[in-house]
């Protein structure tokens, strides 16, 4: 994706993200057990503050806590002021500078694609802790399957180099372009290629809730799954963030 369209899905996010959040702040969020959509702003809002941050001075950040005795309108208003923050950032930047991130790019370019994806699923977050959700746009969702895969998985598999040993998985979208075969293990080694193949399981469905699948936030049944289900399970307990 251009970085303009990630400037449009970030402000998309953060805006359906904040509506929802309105129409009830107390409300429990079923995929961010133990959260209420309050939590939810704060978190988001200071993700994006974090972000903002970053890009802007290009070294890594203090991650920034909600203020004390900030709530309800005061929270929202804090929020929204730092979704603001992190377009004003990205906008103003120069892509190809060097920047603090935790994964490839190093480069402002990687938290174009970040915050895009973090204001995208939080967005579905509170939409389903309120009323029904939006499925996430298709080439976004594509998009974020190849992070999650090349980004977010290696970290968790570093961490436990010993679960896995060389288990298969193939991810396909059936709406937009997409398909990778991932192997995990041995000794903490992750392989993905973004191509046709055949694995041990097999996700397939839609881009949205195989993304949404991927992080854990939709039933096994909202997807299709080719092969070993108990280890398509085991996925859904132990690549977890």
């Amino acid at each position: 994706m251009e970085n303009g369209a990630y400037l449009s899905a970030i402000r998309d996010g953060s805006r359906a993200l904040l509506q929802a959040a309105r129409l009830d702040l107390d409300a429990p969020v079923p995929s961010c057990p133990g959260w209420r959509v309050a939590d939810l702003v704060g978190h988001a809002g200071g993700t994006w503050g974090w972000a903002a941050a970053i890009v802007r001075t290009g070294a890594r950040a203090d991650y920034p806590g909600v203020p004390e005795d900030c709530h309800g309108d005061q929270l929202l208003a804090w929020a929204e002021e730092r979704s603001h923050q992190v377009l004003d950032a990205l906008e103003g930047c120069d892509p190809s500078s060097n920047c603090w991130t935790f994964g490839l790019p190093r480069t402002p370019v990687f938290w174009f694609r970040r915050q895009a994806l973090e204001s995208a699923v939080h967005a579905w977050d509170a939409q389903r802790a309120v009323d029904g959700p939006e499925p996430i746009d298709p080439v976004l969702a594509s998009d974020g399957i190849d992070e999650f895969l090349t980004v977010m998985v290696p970290r968790q598999i570093k961490a436990h180099a010993e679960d896995w040993s060389g288990q298969s998985f193939h991810f396909h979208c059936t709406d937009v372009e997409g398909e990778w075969m991932v192997q995990l293990g041995p000794e903490g080694s992750v392989s993905v290629d973004r191509a046709h193949g055949k694995a041990d399981a097999a996700i397939r469905g839609p881009a949205s809730p195989v993304y949404l699948w991927c992080l854990n936030r939709v039933p096994a049944q909202d997807v299709e799954v080719i092969g070993d289900g108990a280890l398509a399970e085991r996925w859904t307990k132990e690549i977890v963030f």
